[in-house]
C-alpha cells in the first residue's frame, strides 16, 4: 500500500468530506507528494454552507484545484460529475492514482480505466502506520458521528487492517 502513497493522487469529494469531519484533512498533504482535485469536486464541496464548511475549506487549502477535460461518455452516463471529473483528470494527467470512496466509481475507475484506487480507510490506515494518528477506530467513529457513512463491513476491515 505504501507505494500508492509515494505518487501524486487525484481526490474525489468523499475522502475530503470524511477526513474534514474528523478534523484530519491535513493528512492528505502529509501522505501524498502532490494532491489535486477538480473544479467540479471543488464546486460540489462548496455548493452549500454546511456545518463542516470551515473544515472542508481548511482541507481544500492544501489541495491543488485543476480543470479536467470533459469526461468521456461512459463516465458522464455512469457517474456523478465529481467522480467522472476525477477519473477524467487521471486520464488527462496520465496519473494512475485516485482517491474515491463510492463503490461504483471505484469499480469503473479500476476495471474500465485501469486506475489504482484507494479510499478514506486506506488513508487513515497509512496515517496510523506513519504515526500521524494513534488509532483508526476513533477516527472512523468521529467520521460516522459527523454523518459520513462507512458500512459495517468496511469499518471492521479497516480496523482489522490497522491491527486494532
Amino acid at each position: 500500500m505504501s507505494d500508492f502513497f509515494s505518487k501524486p493522487v487525484i481526490c474525489n469529494t468523499g475522502p475530503i468530506i470524511a477526513l474534514s469531519r474528523a478534523s484530519l484533512g491535513y493528512l492528505l498533504t502529509e501522505l501524498f507528494p502532490r494532491i489535486v482535485t477538480t473544479s467540479e469536486v471543488h464546486a460540489e464541496l462548496t455548493a452549500k454552507d454546511a456545518g463542516d464548511s470551515a473544515e472542508i475549506q481548511a482541507t481544500l487549502a492544501g489541495i491543488e484545484i485543476i480543470i479536467a477535460n470533459r469526461p468521456d461518455a461512459l463516465l458522464s452516463i455512469e457517474l456523478d460529475v465529481g467522480e467522472a471529473s476525477v477519473i477524467q483528470a487521471a486520464q488527462d494527467l496520465n496519473w494512475n492514482s485516485v482517491l474515491i470512496d463510492e463503490r461504483r466509481a471505484r469499480r469503473i475507475a479500476s476495471e474500465a480505466y485501469g486506475l489504482e484506487v484507494r479510499g478514506t480507510c486506506a488513508v487513515i490506515i497509512q496515517a496510523k502506520r506513519r504515526s500521524l494518528i494513534p488509532a483508526v477506530r476513533p477516527v472512523i467513529e468521529k467520521m460516522i458521528a459527523g454523518g459520513y457513512y462507512i458500512g459495517p463491513q468496511l469499518q471492521a476491515e479497516c480496523i482489522r487492517q490497522a491491527g486494532e
